[in-house]
């Protein structure tokens, strides 16, 4: 998923609230989440799911930690944190790049969870 089909996708559910500035404008850009493209999907599959499942559209940061997704709103049930959850699992397995499968790669100085193919374009420029 791109960032302007993320963009459009915000747009289209009113964007989301910011959980730490009631004040500021709804959140209809991608740039608010600190990760690339390769997870956008499965942010965009949580949001329909926390959505479905009474969400206030409330968010505080999204963002990538030790190689893996962190989803953080202000209050949720528990299977609203059940599903968060499952996603932060999911972003282990997939490429934050690309989307495509992926693993956690711990010996390129970040861990990262990327897909074979960004794993040796980072192996390559590191020993350019």
């Amino acid at each position: 998923m791109t960032e302007q089909e993320m963009n459009d996708f915000l747009q289209s559910i009113g964007g989301l609230e910011n959980g730490m500035y009631s004040n500021r404008e709804p959140i209809i850009n991608a740039r608010f989440f600190e990760c690339d493209e390769g997870w956008y999907q499965l942010i965009k599959d949580l949001i329909v799911d926390l959505i479905e499942l009474g969400w206030d559209k409330q968010i505080c940061q999204v963002k990538e930690k030790f190689g893996g997704l962190r989803f953080y709103i202000n209050e949720g049930s528990d299977e609203m944190h059940a599903r968060i959850s499952k996603a932060e699992y999911l972003s282990y397995q997939t490429c934050e790049v690309t989307g495509k499968p992926g693993q956690l790669r711990t010996d390129l100085g970040w861990i990262e969870t990327l897909c074979d193919e960004e794993y040796e374009k980072r192996i390559a420029k590191r020993n350019s």
